[in-house]
C-alpha cells in the first residue's frame, strides 16, 4: 500500500504505545499516528479524523477498552477498531468481536510482521466493505430514481414465475390498480378480478404467445376502486440454457389521460371534417344557386348581343357581360380556395403540348390587352419544350391568372409571358414562366403579404379594380401544391414581375399521347350537331328557355322535361340522340335517373349519352357524374362554344344517332 495509513492509537501506557510505533515503522507501511492518551478526548478525536484504523487498549484507567468500543460504536463510527490486550482469552475476544471490533492483538505479540498482516487484513476488508456500502447506496438511489421515473410515467413493472406461478408487483402496479401491499396479494387468478372476461382470454393468450418467444404489448381497460383505467401491458420471457421457461418480465403503464387525449383529439378531427364536410356543402349549394341564375344572365346576354342593338344597347349588354364575367370568377377563386383548404385539390400527371397551351393563353387574353391599349407579348426559348407531362389546366389557370392581374393594374406599355428553362435533368425539366407588365407596381410594405387571402396592394387598388383578393393567394398555393416556387420582383410605378418555377416530367416523343383539350366551338361543330334530337332536363324554366334557343341556332331538335321521372318516359319512346341532365331536380335528380337509365333500361336504351349539366363545380361532384355513367359533363354558366363542342365530340365518337326501332321497344 503506497497510500499514507491513518492511524490512531488510544493507550495510557506510553512504552506500549513506543513499542507500537517501531513495529508499525519496521513493517514497511507508511502510518501517520495519532496518540491519544485522554480518554476525555477520545470521542472528539474518533469524530474529528477520518481515521483508517483505530488501535484500543483493553485495559485502560478508570473505564476498560470493551466499553470504550461501545461508545465509538453508538457515535455512528465504522473505522476498523483493533483491540490491543494483555490476555489471550478466547471469551473476552467474542465479546469485542461481538461489541463491533475488527480484530485483537496480543501485546506481547506485537511485532513488525504481526502488526503489518493486521493492518493489510484490516484494511482490505475495510476497503470490501466500503465498496459494498457504495454499491448499496448506488443500489439505493438506482431505484429511487426508477421509483420516481416509474411514479412520474405511471409505469409499473411485473413478474410471474411460471413455474410456481408467483407473481411480482413494483410500488407503482400496486398503485396503479389502487391495491394495498399489505391486503392484497397479486396472484395471476387476482389479476383477473380486473378484467372483463374478453380481455382476460386476451391475457392469456398473450402469456400463452409469450412463453413461445413473442412480445407482449397489448391495451388493456381495468376496473379499480375509482372506477375505469385504461394500461398497456408489454412483456417477454426468459429461459435458461434448457431452454425451460423460468420468469415472465414486463411493464404496466396507466395511460388513461393518453387515451382520453386520443379520444378528444379523434373528436375534434371528426368535429373538424365535419366542419369542412359542412363548409363544402355550403359551398356546393350556395355556388349551385348562385350558378343557375347566372347561367341565365350570361347565356341570355350572349343571346341578347347577337340580336340588332345600338351602339347604346351594346354598352350596355358589355357592362351585362363583364359584370357577369367578374362574378363567376370570385365564385371560382372561392370554391378553389376551398379545395385548397380541405386538401381536396388533385393534381393530373399527363402528357400534354407545352407550346400550344402557351399560345392558346397569349391568344386568349390578347383581345383584353388590346382593348386597354396593351401590348401582350410572348417569349419563348428555343429550349422550351413542347411536350411536358404535368397538369395543363392548372398551369393554365395560374399564367391565366397572373396575366389577367398584370392586364388589370398595367395602363400603358406591355405585359409579357416569358418562359424558359431553368434547369434541365434526364428525366425532368424546370421551367421559369415570368409575368412581366409596366404597370403600376407594388409598394415594399405590401409585398411580403400580397399572397395572403384577401390582401391587394391598396385600399384605393381594391375601390378602383376590384376583386377578392385571393387570386394570387390560390395561385401560390396550386404552384407550392406542385412543388413549386413563386416570387416578386416589383417597384412602384415601373412594374412588376411575377417569377413561377415549377418542374415537369419530360414527355417521351416517340409514344405522345397528348389529352386534348374541348375544341372550341367552329362551323363544323355546328354542321356535325345539326338535325340531332336532344332531351333537355330541366326544372328551371328559365334555363329551359335559354338552353332551347341556344340549340335551336344549330338546328338540333330540342324536347324539355322538368324532372328525372319524366325523363325516362321520354327516353322510352327511343328518339334521342343525347340528353342534357340537370343534377338538382325535385321528384328525381339526374344522379337518380342516370342510374335507373343505365341499370333498367334495355339496350340500346341504356347506353344514350348523357352530358350533365351542373352548376356545381366542385370536383367531388363531377367525378360522382362520370361514376355513375355519364358521358360528359358542362358547368354551368356555359359558353355556347363549349356546348357544342361537347355534343359534337360525342357525335364524333359514335356514340349518337342510335336511330332506334321505335317498333321493337315496348313501352
Amino acid at each position: 500500500m503506497n497510500e499514507v495509513i491513518k492511524l490512531l492509537v488510544i493507550d495510557d501506557d506510553e512504552v506500549d504505545r513506543l513499542q507500537l510505533k517501531r513495529s508499525l515503522t519496521k513493517s514497511g507501511l507508511r502510518c501517520e499516528i495519532t496518540e491519544c492518551d485522554d480518554l476525555q478526548k477520545v470521542s472528539s478525536a474518533v469524530l474529528a479524523f477520518n481515521f483508517d484504523c483505530i488501535f484500543l487498549d483493553y485495559l485502560l484507567p478508570g473505564e476498560n477498552g470493551l466499553s470504550l468500543l461501545r461508545k465509538i460504536r453508538n457515535l455512528g463510527v465504522n473505522t476498523p477498531i483493533v483491540i490491543i490486550t494483555s490476555q489471550g482469552s478466547e471469551r473476552i475476544a467474542v465479546e469485542l468481536m461481538k461489541a463491533g471490533a475488527s480484530d485483537y492483538i496480543v501485546k506481547d505479540q506485537i511485532n513488525e510482521t504481526s502488526i503489518g498482516k493486521i493492518i493489510t487484513t484490516i484494511l482490505r476488508a475495510s476497503i470490501a466493505e466500503r465498496e459494498k456500502e457504495k454499491a448499496v447506496q448506488a443500489l439505493k438511489i438506482s431505484e429511487a430514481r426508477l421509483a420516481e421515473a416509474q411514479r412520474i410515467a405511471k409505469i409499473g413493472s411485473w413478474e410471474i414465475d411460471v413455474s410456481s406461478s408467483a407473481v411480482y408487483w413494483s410500488d407503482e402496479t400496486y398503485i396503479i390498480f389502487e391495491q394495498s401491499k399489505e391486503a392484497f396479494v397479486p396472484t395471476l387468478s387476482n389479476y383477473d378480478k380486473f378484467l372483463d372476461p374478453a380481455e382476460i382470454a386476451i391475457c392469456k393468450s398473450e402469456l400463452a404467445r409469450a412463453l413461445q418467444g413473442n412480445n407482449i404489448n397489448i391495451d388493456l381497460t381495468i376496473y379499480v376502486p375509482s372506477g375505469s383505467k385504461s394500461i398497456n401491458v408489454q412483456g417477454y420471457a426468459v429461459q435458461n440454457d434448457n431452454n425451460t421457461d423460468l420468469k415472465v418480465f414486463g411493464t404496466i403503464q396507466d395511460i388513461t389521460e393518453r387515451k382520453r387525449t386520443e379520444l378528444e383529439l379523434l373528436n375534434a378531427r371528426k368535429l373538424a371534417e365535419n366542419s369542412l364536410n359542412v363548409k363544402e356543402l355550403f359551398l356546393a349549394n350556395m355556388s349551385h344557386e348562385i350558378r343557375t341564375p347566372m347561367n341565365a344572365v350570361i347565356g341570355f346576354t350572349q343571346l341578347l348581343y347577337e340580336t340588332p342593338l345600338t351602339n347604346e344597347q351594346k354598352g350596355f349588354v358589355d357592362a351585362i357581360r363583364f359584370s357577369g364575367d367578374n362574378l363567376l370568377v370570385i365564385i371560382n377563386d372561392i370554391l378553389d380556395l376551398s379545395k385548397i383548404q380541405s386538401g381536396k385539390m388533385k393534381f393530373e400527371k399527363i402528357e400534354f403540348d407545352l407550346i400550344r397551351l402557351l399560345k392558346s393563353v397569349n391568344t386568349a387574353l390578347t383581345s383584353k390587352a388590346e382593348s386597354k391599349g396593351l401590348r401582350l407579348n410572348l417569349d419563348l426559348d428555343q429550349d422550351v419544350p413542347s411536350f411536358i407531362i404535368g397538369d395543363p389546366v392548372r398551369l393554365n389557370q395560374i399564367l391565366t391568372n397572373l396575366i389577367n392581374n398584370a392586364v388589370k393594374f398595367t395602363e400603358r406599355g406591355y405585359v409579357a409571358l416569358q418562359v424558359h428553362v431553368k434547369e434541365q435533368y434526364d428525366e425532368s425539366v424546370s421551367i421559369a414562366f415570368n409575368v412581366k407588365d409596366t404597370g403600376i407596381g407594388i409598394p415594399p410594405d405590401k409585398q411580403g403579404h400580397i399572397f395572403e387571402s384577401f390582401v391587394q396592394g391598396s385600399n384605393e387598388t381594391s375601390r378602383k379594380y376590384g376583386g377578392t383578393g385571393l387570386g394570387l393567394t390560390i395561385v401560390k398555393n396550386l404552384i407550392e401544391l406542385q412543388g413549386g416556387t413563386i416570387t416578386l420582383n416589383s417597384t412602384s410605378g415601373v412594374g412588376s414581375t411575377f417569377t413561377v418555377i415549377l418542374s415537369f416530367e419530360k414527355a417521351n416523343n416517340d409514344n405522345i399521347h397528348v389529352k386534348e383539350d374541348v375544341d372550341l366551338f367552329s362551323m363544323e361543330s355546328l354542321q356535325e350537331i345539326e338535325n340531332a334530337n336532344i332531351l333537355v332536363v330541366e326544372d328551371n324554366h328559365v334555363n329551359q328557355l335559354l338552353v332551347k334557343r341556344v340549340l335551336d341556332k344549330t338546328g338540333c331538335v330540342v324536347d324539355i322535361v322538368s324532372n328525372g321521372l319524366e325523363s325516362i318516359t321520354s327516353i322510352k319512346t327511343g328518339k334521342y340522340d343525347l340528353v342534357l341532365m340537370d343534377l338538382q331536380m325535385p321528384e328525381m335528380d339526374g344522379y337518380a335517373a342516370t342510374k335507373y337509365i343505365r341499370t333498367n333500361l334495355p339496350a340500346p336504351l341504356c347506353d344514350i349519352p348523357i352530358i350533365a349539366m351542373t352548376a356545381h363545380a366542385l370536383t367531388s361532384e363531377i367525378d360522382r357524374c362520370i361514376a355513375i355513367g355519364m358521358n360528359d359533363y358542362i358547368s354551368k354558366p356555359f359558353k355556347q362554344e363549349v356546348l357544342f363542342s361537347k355534343i359534337a365530340k360525342i357525335i364524333n365518337k359514335g356514340l349518337h344517332r342510335i336511330h332506334f326501332n321505335r317498333n321493337k321497344i315496348a313501352g
